[in-house]
C-alpha cells in the first residue's frame, strides 16, 4: 500500500510539472531572440560537457502559468514565458541582467542535477488543492535546499558570463509576485519575503565566491601563482567550475616553469619555445621555490606538474569542448616528457582547432622533444617563428 501511495504522490507531481497551458511564440519574435541570447551566454559560461537542456519560449494565454519552470522528464527542458522580456523593461539598463538571474536559476537545477519540477518564484499555483497539498507535504524541505543552491549557483554563473546579477534580485521577485497575481503566502511553502531571504543570503555568498575568483585572477596577472591557487581552491570548494580547474592546472604549470632550467635550445631559439600557456616565461621570475638541491627542485617540478594534469582533465570532464585546457593540457604533458600524450591530445581537437596558433605552438614543441626536428621545424616556419 504504502508503495503505491509514493507511485501515486511521483504521478501527481509530474502531472502538476506539465499541467500548463500554453500557445506557442513565433520563432522570429524579438522576445524570443532575446530570450535564446542570454541564453545561450549562460550555457557557455556553464560550460558543461552535458547536453545543454531543450528552451521553450512560450507566452501564456492567462496569468496562470508560472514565468519560468526546469522540468527534468521525460526530455530536460526550461520553459520561460516571453513576457519577462516586457515585465523586465523597469529594469531599464539592467533588464538583461534580470533575466540572466531567471535563466541561470533554472540551468543551475538542471547542471545540478535537481529531479524535481522546479519554478522560479517557488510559488504554486493551485491547479487543484490535492495536487498542490501532495507537492507540498513531499517536498517542502528539499525544495527549500535545491533552490538555494539554484540561487548561490545560478548569481555565480550569470556573473561569469558577463551579466551583472548582484542587487536585483529583489526586485526581480517583486515584479514576478506582482505580474503574475502570486500570492505572498503559500501554505506549506516559503512565503515571498522568505523566498528574498533565502535569494538575499544565496546572492551573498556567490557574490563572496565571485570575487574570490576574480582574486585568483588578479593573482594569476601578478604572477603570484601560489595565492591564485589558493583563491581558485576556495572558490572550488563550493562550486566546482571549470575555469578554476583550469587556471589551477595553469598556475601550477607557470610554477614549474619558474623553476625549469632552460636548455640550450630555449636560450637560443627563446620564441620557439614559448608555452601558449605562458605566454611570457622569457621573464621568469625565480621564487622561494627555487632553494633547495637539485633533486628536491626536480621533485616539486614533477609534483606540481601532476597536480596541474589533474586540475585540466577536470576541466575537460566538466566541458568536452573547453578548446583552452586541451591546449594546456598539452603543454603540461610536454613538460612532463611525454610527448605522445601531448601530440595526442592537440589531435582530440578538431581539424580547425588543430590550425590554431596555439594549437601548432605546443604541437612543434612536442615535435622537438621527441626528436622530430623537420616537422617542428615545419610548423615554426609556418608560424613564422625564427
Amino acid at each position: 500500500m504504502r508503495i503505491k501511495k509514493i507511485f501515486i504522490l511521483k504521478y501527481l507531481l509530474l502531472l502538476l510539472c506539465g499541467f500548463v497551458s500554453l500557445i506557442s511564440f513565433g520563432q522570429d519574435s524579438p522576445e524570443k531572440k532575446q530570450i535564446q541570447a542570454v541564453f545561450d551566454q549562460l550555457v557557455t559560461a556553464y560550460g558543461s560537457a552535458r547536453t545543454r537542456p531543450e528552451l521553450i519560449v512560450f507566452q501564456s494565454s492567462n496569468r496562470q502559468i508560472l514565468p519560468a519552470k526546469y522540468e527534468p522528464s521525460p526530455k530536460p527542458k526550461i520553459q520561460v514565458d516571453a513576457t519577462l522580456v516586457s515585465i523586465f523593461r523597469v529594469f531599464g539598463k539592467d533588464s538583461l541582467n534580470a533575466l540572466a538571474v531567471v535563466l541561470s536559476h533554472e540551468l543551475a537545477h538542471y547542471y545540478s542535477d535537481h529531479t524535481f519540477c522546479s519554478d522560479y518564484a517557488f510559488a504554486v499555483k493551485d491547479q487543484s488543492k490535492s495536487l498542490s497539498d501532495a507537492l507540498k507535504s513531499l517536498s517542502t524541505q528539499e525544495k527549500i535546499s535545491k533552490e538555494t543552491e539554484a540561487d548561490q549557483k545560478g548569481f555565480f554563473y550569470a556573473a561569469a558570463a558577463g551579466f551583472s546579477p548582484f542587487g536585483v534580485q529583489s526586485q526581480v521577485l517583486d515584479e514576478i509576485y506582482s505580474a503574475y497575481g502570486m500570492s505572498d503566502t503559500n501554505s506549506n511553502y516559503p512565503s515571498k519575503q522568505e523566498r528574498i531571504s533565502i535569494a538575499i543570503t544565496a546572492e551573498d555568498k556567490a557574490k563572496s565566491l565571485y570575487s574570490t575568483f576574480q582574486t585568483g585572477l588578479k593573482w594569476m596577472d601578478e604572477k603570484n601563482y601560489a595565492k591564485a591557487i589558493e583563491a581558485f581552491e576556495e572558490a572550488n570548494g563550493y562550486i566546482p567550475f571549470r575555469e578554476n580547474y583550469n587556471n589551477m592546472g595553469v598556475a601550477r604549470a607557470r610554477m614549474a616553469l619558474d623553476l625549469k632550467d632552460p636548455d640550450y635550445a630555449e636560450k637560443e631559439f627563446p620564441d620557439r619555445f614559448l608555452y601558449p600557456l605562458e605566454v611570457d616565461n622569457r621573464s621568469r621570475l625565480k621564487k622561494e621555490l627555487v632553494r633547495g638541491t637539485d633533486y628536491d627542485k626536480e621533485e616539486k617540478i614533477n609534483q606540481l606538474l601532476t597536480t596541474a594534469m589533474i586540475n585540466l582533465e577536470e576541466a575537460i570532464r566538466l566541458d568536452r569542448g573547453y578548446f583552452q585546457s586541451y591546449i594546456n593540457l598539452a603543454c603540461v604533458f610536454d613538460l612532463l616528457g611525454n610527448q605522445d600524450m601531448a601530440i595526442g591530445t592537440i589531435k582530440k581537437l578538431s581539424l580547425e582547432e588543430q590550425k590554431t596558433k596555439e594549437a601548432l605552438q605546443i604541437l612543434a614543441i612536442a615535435y622537438y622533444h621527441q626528436g622530430r626536428l623537420q616537422e617542428a621545424e615545419e610548423i615554426w616556419g609556418q608560424l613564422g617563428i625564427k
